[in-house]
């Protein structure tokens, strides 16, 4: 006798359905009523493509090499300009650390704006062989009502010769979204509490990889160790 085709039997198209819904609720948060709809939240995505290249090194350094950045600039008018830039900054330091991008990562917050050559004569004072500067092109905060979008521009030059070796561009956006009524439920989307932070680390986090695989020799990187056990006190 011949077995009868899973999308043949009764219900079976069904039960398909019913079991999609379930795991597609499992993965959001719920908000069960008896009297109206379902609301199921889901939480919203970054929208970006992939980020533009426009130089490049043409091979990987013999070695993992050092990094420090400066505070980027925004080339917004905005009245808090310097505070906003070194946020930002801040959460590209914090994603590209996490993420090994380099062995060393210094974050050089300077109170005043430098010059590339400025900078790049620092960051060799500070012993490393690479300066990542940036600039925050385009943004918009919406918080947690309205669309948010973050534009970044990235350079990295090489201390010893001052030559540009990267420069790159990215962009994303998180947006609310439109309340979607279906028969049994209506679904929204759930942002998060920062939504400028949310899309400058995904973008970070995009721009980071390609240079990590560049700076490992297309290798992924060591994980981060966890911190020693410190050692016990003297009797």
């Amino acid at each position: 006798m011949s077995a009868t085709p899973l999308d043949s039997r009764p219900g079976a198209g069904l039960a398909v359905i019913f079991l999609s819904f379930a795991l597609f609720l499992a993965s959001c948060s719920t908000e069960p009523r008896l009297t109206s709809l379902s609301i199921v939240s889901v939480d919203a995505w970054v929208k970006r493509n992939n980020p533009d290249i426009y130089v490049e090194p043409l091979a990987s350094p013999g070695a993992p090499m050092t990094a420090m950045i400066v505070p980027f600039q925004v080339t917004q008018n905005i009245a808090y300009m310097k505070l906003l830039g070194d946020q930002i900054t801040k959460y590209v330091w914090q994603t590209w650390t996490r993420d090994r991008v380099f062995p060393k990562f210094l974050y050089e917050q300077s109170q005043i704006p430098m010059s590339t050559a400025q900078a790049v004569a620092l960051a060799r004072k500070r012993g490393v062989n690479l300066l990542v500067t940036g600039a925050v092109t385009y943004i918009m905060s919406g918080g947690t009502r309205g669309d948010t979008s973050v534009s970044l521009a990235i350079e990295i030059f090489d201390v010893a010769s001052g030559e540009r070796l990267w420069s790159m561009a990215h962009g994303g956006r998180i947006e609310t979204g439109q309340t979607r009524d279906y028969i049994f439920f209506a679904k929204q989307n759930r942002m998060p509490e920062d939504p400028v932070y949310a899309v400058t680390t995904v973008l970070a986090a995009d721009m980071g990889g390609t240079v990590a695989n560049w700076n490992y020799g297309h290798k992924p990187p060591p994980p981060a160790a966890p911190n020693p056990t410190p050692p016990p006190p003297v009797q």
